[in-house]
C-alpha cells in the first residue's frame, strides 16, 4: 500500500494551526502546555484496482511546554480489492515527538523538527494479511511556518528510512487564511518520491476546518491525484473527522 509522504500545501486558516487534518502536511503549531488535540477521522483512498478506509484513524496529540508535542496515531483499516474479499483490521500504529526550536514571535518564522516512527502492532496480523506494509519506517522531516495576521505559510521536507522497502523523500507547501474566526477554507498539493525521484506522486485537496464550539472543530477534506504513476493514481481521497481540544 503506496503512502504518499512528498506535501506541497495551500492552506487556508489562522496562526500555527494551518496544516495537518484534513490534509496530509504538518507544520510547527504544538497544542501548548498541558493541552490535548485529538483528532478522530475517518478516511477513503481509491485506487484502481482497490479502496481503503481507515475507519477511524486516531490521532493524538499533547503539548509538553510551549514547544515540544508528543504524537499517537492508530488506524483502523479496512481493504476492499476490486473483485476480492473485503479484509480488515489494525493498521501500522506511528509515535513521533515534535520540537519547535525556532519560534516566529522572536526569529522571521518558526521551525520544527518532528522525528517519527510507523511500526507493526505486536500481535497484529495485518502485516502477513498484506493489510499495511512489514517492518518499521523512520520519518524525519521538518516543518517551516510564517503568518501574516490571517495567512499562513508552511514548508515540509523530510527523508523516510525504510526497513524492507525503498527509502522515501518528502516535501510540501502550505498556505492558510481564516475568512471568519471559526471557518478556514483549505487546499493542498502532496506527492512522494522514492529517494532517486522516480515515479512520484502529487495529490491536490481542497477542504475545511469549521470550530464548532471551544472544544470541538469539524475537519473536512477532499481531492485526488494531479500527477502519478501510470495506472497507479489515487482516484478519490476523503478526510472527515473531529478535532477534540482540551
Amino acid at each position: 500500500m503506496r503512502r504518499a509522504l512528498i506535501v506541497t500545501l495551500l492552506v487556508f486558516a489562522p496562526a500555527c494551526a494551518f496544516a495537518g487534518p484534513p490534509l496530509l502536511t504538518n507544520d510547527p503549531g504544538t497544542p501548548g502546555p498541558g493541552r490535548w488535540e485529538i483528532n478522530v477521522g475517518f478516511t477513503v483512498e481509491k485506487r484502481p484496482g482497490e479502496t481503503v478506509y481507515e475507519t477511524p484513524i486516531l490521532d493524538m496529540n499533547y503539548g509538553i511546554g510551549e514547544r515540544v508535542q508528543l504524537t499517537l496515531e492508530v488506524p483502523w483499516l479496512v481493504l476492499s480489492p476490486k473483485g476480492e474479499k473485503t479484509k480488515n483490521g489494525l493498521g501500522n500504529s506511528s509515535a513521533g515527538v515534535k520540537w519547535r526550536f525556532l519560534d516566529e514571535a522572536t526569529q522571521l518564522f518558526s521551525v520544527s523538527v518532528f522525528p517519527q516512527i510507523e511500526f507493526n502492532n505486536p500481535g497484529s496480523s495485518s502485516a502477513d494479511r498484506g493489510l499495511v506494509d512489514k517492518g518499521t519506517t523512520f520519518l524525519l522531516p521538518l516543518q517551516f511556518g510564517k503568518t501574516w495576521g490571517p495567512l499562513g505559510i508552511t514548508a515540509d521536507l523530510g527523508y523516510a528510512f525504510k526497513e524492507h522497502l525503498t527509502d522515501e523523500w518528502s516535501y510540501g507547501l502550505a498556505a492558510s487564511y481564516a475568512v471568519t474566526d471559526r471557518i478556514e477554507l483549505l487546499a493542498e498539493i502532496h506527492g512522494t518520491a522514492p529517494r532517486a525521484f522516480e515515479k512520484d506522486e502529487m495529490v491536490f485537496n481542497i477542504g475545511t476546518r469549521w470550530k464548532l464550539t471551544q472544544h470541538y472543530v469539524l475537519l473536512a477534506s477532499a481531492g485526488r491525484a494531479i500527477y502519478s504513476p501510470e495506472g497507479e493514481d489515487a482516484e478519490f481521497l476523503s478526510y472527515l473527522g473531529i478535532q477534540f481540544l482540551f
